[in-house]
């Protein structure tokens, strides 16, 4: 099976594209980008998909300036749209003290998603593949991820799509040769400066002096790994509902939050925490198990995590938004 079907295959597994439909594809200009616009450009007819091109300039590197014209000529020869937009990411790091990779990240998805909506699309293409995959893995595992880390990038998440995740990086760059696509090099990849970038170019080498496969176990374990996530996420909601309290503020009955195995109690945690604040962010392990033991004590205990306050009554943990704090007297 060639590349094409391949992708094709895995689209219709996963239910990546609907036909009629309109998608941005995410295109950089390099080998993997312009690879999954070529792709999808020649399933464009099966399906009556229509593609626009979009390229982000992170003011980061001056040979961008160009790859805005290639990116756009190649979009122009597969008869696809076209858009782009600049922003400083390197100021905007400055400003909020953070690092380049993860304000560029935010920023990417930021003018990915203002495209689509230009364009009537509901659906957002990047060109991650199997040895992104196993990067993002390592990754997570490195700063000690539970399982929601270890299942890496599902090939469909909201408006983002990834039909790339079974093709690795050297047949991406065969497929580029193969078919004469004017590739460009961003030399910020080279750059041991990010983790990620570490990971591909010290590490992954490395463990591959252990396990040659270690790129396809890795795919393999996030396959694994996201299937059992889902079953317990799953589980963990349905038992949710039943032990959440009618009351103004989230709350889960204490009795029965621990009587459950330890696995489940930090799942309703976790679900209840999302209930309060609308996001599964900004609640480390170690809140999990401050709040976990916090239900174990009597009435009128607290704790004060960030936005939210948790605190206890005879027979609830409750959830709710954060105590101001008093300002100092003077």
């Amino acid at each position: 099976m060639n590349l094409v079907d391949r992708v094709d295959a895995y689209g219709r597994q996963y239910g990546l594209w609907q036909t009629g439909k309109a998608l941005v594809v995410a295109c950089s200009g390099g080998p993997d980008s312009l690879a999954l616009l070529d792709i999808l450009s020649r399933l464009a007819p099966l399906y009556r998909l229509t593609l626009t091109a979009c390229y982000v300039h992170h003011g980061i590197r001056q040979a961008a300036d160009e790859e805005v014209g290639l990116v756009r000529r190649e979009a122009v020869r597969r008869h696809c749209g076209f858009a782009w937009q600049y922003v400083d990411v390197p100021a905007l790091a400055r400003q909020e003290k953070a690092s380049e990779e993860a304000v560029g990240r935010r920023e990417r998805y930021r003018i990915l998603r203002e495209t689509a909506r230009a364009c009537g699309a509901e659906r957002i293409a990047v060109a991650h593949h199997a040895d992104d995959q196993a990067e993002t893995v390592l990754l997570h595992l490195l700063r000690g991820s539970g399982l929601a880390g270890l299942c890496g990038m599902a090939p469909k998440r909201g408006d983002i799509i990834r039909p790339l995740l079974t093709v690795t990086k050297a047949e991406l760059a065969a497929y580029a040769v193969a078919h004469d696509l004017p590739v460009c090099h961003d030399e910020t990849n080279d750059s041991r400066r990010y983790s990620r970038n570490r990971i591909r170019l010290d590490l992954l080498p490395q463990l591959q002096s252990y396990n040659p496969a270690i790129t396809a176990d890795l795919n393999r374990l996030a396959d694994i790994v996201r299937a059992d996530e889902a079953f317990l996420d799953d589980a963990a909601d349905a038992l949710y509902g039943q032990l959440v309290l009618p009351q103004a503020m989230p709350a889960l009955d204490k009795k029965q939050l621990l009587a459950q195995p330890l696995a489940m109690q930090r799942r309703l945690i976790r679900r209840l925490w999302l209930e309060a604040t609308g996001s599964r962010q900004d609640l480390p392990f170690h809140y999990i198990e401050t709040i976990r033991n916090l239900a174990a004590k009597g009435a009128g205990k607290q704790f004060q995590c960030g936005r939210a306050c948790v605190y206890t009554t005879r027979t609830a943990l409750c959830l709710g938004p954060a105590v101001p704090r008093k300002g100092r007297q003077r």
